[in-house]
């Protein structure tokens, strides 16, 4: 059914290009636009993301819901890709971003591609949902979160999932797809280094330069010169990640209950596989008594569907069983387990662990203090 609608004019393919140049890459330089990087960030723009909405992304959530005759607002549409891509299937969807250039070639993209029940607007951070609220002031039935969480600061991120979830109709869904785990051990998305996300932000400023993304490391040689606070944004910018924590907090504890979707289904799974990390911190999430994670919550790239009205978890796909994780959690491997947790145990009891917990103490006391005076 979605095979129609895949771009294979070669011209139109043309014409989308130089509209995307004339706009969202024309402060880019022909000498970057030509390198291997360049061709990659054109590649994605002009149909890469397109299509891949159209193959995997606009299946996996007609799972969730029926498409037809329903209202879409996507926040953080860039170029329109996405936007473009649930159009063919929706009655009407709003594609809203704070970069002026990027809503300029969507907008081109859509008059290309004779689009007609797409719409584009440019907003500012602070007046993001508020600006979706005037435009609509009536339940919405989908939130598209297409790429965009990983890049909003800590609180724009929480105002647009909070606000965003009392805009939905009762049973309205928000998707939240490839985006970033903070959680993994590499940084596959921006730096492409490992564990630089989990770094401290002058810290990561700092490590930056081990980068092998060049116009992203250049970014930061004159980190010394900005504020902390704009540089936490800049790192925000350009893509940091997103935990459960983040919906914990906003739609609370028992988050869980409104997720359909998971990230196993086939349609992610089929350019998506489960990676050895991924495997490691689900061994860790389910060895840990205490902790109640879902599963959607251990990919590298975080897709799944949250809807309005709760659900049965238990009705969700499982992960699949890989080499590694049935090696770590077979029968024969309970002595090793047994050795690591003792190894542990008499770690946490040292008396060289107490006394450190023990001056840390006074430390701990003062942030919690603070704490509640704020």
């Amino acid at each position: 059914m979605n095979e129609k609608y895949v771009i294979s004019d070669k011209s139109i393919l043309q014409d989308i290009e130089l509209a995307l140049k004339e706009t969202f890459f024309s402060d880019k330089t022909d000498d970057f636009l030509n390198t291997d990087q360049g061709q990659t960030d054109i590649k994605a723009n002009v149909f890469d993301r397109y299509n891949r909405a159209l193959k995997y992304t606009v299946p996996w959530v007609s799972k969730a819901t029926d498409l037809e005759g329903k209202n879409i607002i996507e926040i953080g549409c860039g170029t329109g890709s996405s936007t473009v891509a649930f159009s063919h299937f929706a009655r009407e969807v709003s594609g809203y971003d704070i970069d002026e250039k990027s809503i300029a070639g969507a907008r081109r993209r859509k008059q290309i591609m004779g689009i007609e029940n797409a719409h584009f607007h440019v907003v500012t951070p602070e007046n993001c949902i508020d600006s979706i609220l005037e435009h609509h002031p009536n339940d919405v039935d989908i939130i598209l979160l297409y790429a965009v969480l990983e890049h909003q600061t800590i609180r724009e991120r929480h105002d647009t999932i909070k606000k965003c979830w009392d805009l939905l109709q009762p049973e309205g869904i928000m998707i939240v797809t490839d985006t970033p785990n903070l959680l993994c051990y590499h940084d596959y998305h921006t730096s492409l280094l490992p564990f630089a996300q989990m770094l401290p932000t002058e810290l990561y400023a700092k490590y930056m330069r081990n980068s092998s993304r060049d116009g992203f490391k250049d970014d930061f040689l004159n980190h010394e010169d900005i504020t902390l606070e704009a540089l936490e944004t800049k790192i925000c910018r350009w893509g940091r990640g997103v935990s459960y924590h983040d919906f914990e907090i906003c739609l609370g504890p028992e988050y869980y209950k409104y997720i359909v979707c998971n990230g196993f289904e086939p349609e992610i799974m089929g350019y998506l596989d489960v990676s050895q990390e991924e495997e490691l911190l689900r061994m860790y999430i389910q060895q840990r008594q205490d902790l109640n994670i879902p599963f959607a919550f251990t990919r590298v790239f975080l897709n799944f569907i949250l809807k309005k009205s709760e659900t049965n978890c238990t009705e969700l796909p499982d992960p699949p069983k890989n080499k590694i994780y049935s090696l770590a959690t077979s029968e024969s491997n309970n002595d090793e387990l047994q050795r690591l947790r003792q190894i542990i145990f008499e770690m946490e009891n040292s008396a060289r662990w107490k006394l450190g917990s023990f001056i840390a103490w006074p430390y701990r006391k003062l942030k919690e203090i603070r704490r509640q005076v704020r």
